[in-house]
Parts: structure tokens; C-alpha cells; sequence
């Protein structure tokens, strides 16, 4: 008997496609940026002394006016992906900003700023600034927001790939 039913149970699940309920919601992206990445035109990155601008073009990605290698647009690519994606691990509040040592964010000058330009007007910019006591994560501040979030280090990791680009 409890095999027919076990056998049932299976041939339902095959018929379905899987089994339905609660904790199967769909992916949504859970970043900072909010921007659709079909919507991104232009992206710049700032870092040290270095500033890139990538356009995207009908071709692909161009860099500082030339195109852009294969390995670069894909790590830019990558990079606005989890911008996109990835969330925060942690934001603080503007009250918890101002009630510490601004310093300890490594926002004032930011390790690498990034400012995405879409369709029209819209735009986003962040500033990148120090990893967190732990090293794995990375305060950001978006622009236009008095919060800081705590990104995941790899976030940050991708953009300083990006701003290393040739």
C-alpha cells in the first residue's frame, strides 16, 4: 500500500513539473541599483587616478572611445550584475552614520565611484569605500542617500577588476 502511494506521489510530481507551495518565490534582484542592465547606456568608473567611461554601443562595449576586449565587457557585464543582484548584507541609518567616525567608511576620498547612466535622465552613482573589520565586505554609499550599506566583498572586488581594465 505504501508503495502505490509513494508511486502516485511520483507520477504526480512528473506530471506537474514539481511540487508547489511556499518558499518558491521567483528571483528579485535585491541591489542597490534598480536600473534594468538593458537600460544601461554608459557606465564611468573612478579609481585612484584612473577614469574609465564604457559605451555601449550597437558592436558592444567601448572603452575611452575604443572597443572593448572580450574578458573587459564581460567583467563590466558581471560587475553591473551584482550591482543589480546582489543586496546588502546591512544598511545604516542615517542616524547611525552620523553618530560614528565617518572615517571608518573609507568614503572620504571612496576607494572607487561608479556612475551608471541609463536611458533618458536616470542615473545611479555609489561610492566604494573600506572593507569592514572582517575584510569580507565593503561600505558604499549611494549617491543622493544618507545611508551606508555594507556590500559583499565581491561586489566591490568585480568594480576594482573593472577599474583595472587596459
Amino acid at each position: 500500500m505504501a508503495a502505490l502511494g509513494a508511486f502516485a506521489f511520483l507520477v504526480a510530481l512528473a506530471l506537474t513539473g514539481g511540487r508547489g507551495g511556499p518558499g518558491l518565490a521567483p528571483f528579485m534582484p535585491k541591489g542597490l541599483m534598480t536600473m534594468p542592465l538593458e537600460d544601461v547606456r554608459e557606465v564611468e568608473v573612478e579609481s585612484g587616478f584612473q577614469r574609465l567611461r564604457f559605451v555601449r554601443a550597437a558592436e558592444g562595449w567601448r572603452i575611452n572611445e575604443a572597443a572593448a576586449a572580450t574578458a573587459v565587457a564581460t567583467e563590466l557585464d558581471t560587475a553591473l550584475t551584482l550591482l543589480r543582484n546582489a543586496g546588502p548584507e546591512r544598511v545604516l541609518s542615517e542616524t547611525e552614520v552620523q553618530a560614528t567616525d565617518a572615517a571608518q567608511f573609507g568614503l572620504d576620498p571612496p576607494r572607487a565611484r561608479v556612475t551608471v547612466r541609463g536611458r533618458g535622465t536616470k542615473s545611479f552613482a555609489i561610492a566604494f569605500g573600506a572593507t569592514n573589520v572582517l575584510g569580507l565586505s565593503h561600505f558604499a554609499k549611494v549617491e543622493g542617500n544618507g545611508e551606508i550599506a555594507l556590500l559583499p566583498g565581491y561586489v566591490a572586488a568585480a568594480w576594482e577588476r573593472v577599474g583595472k581594465a587596459p
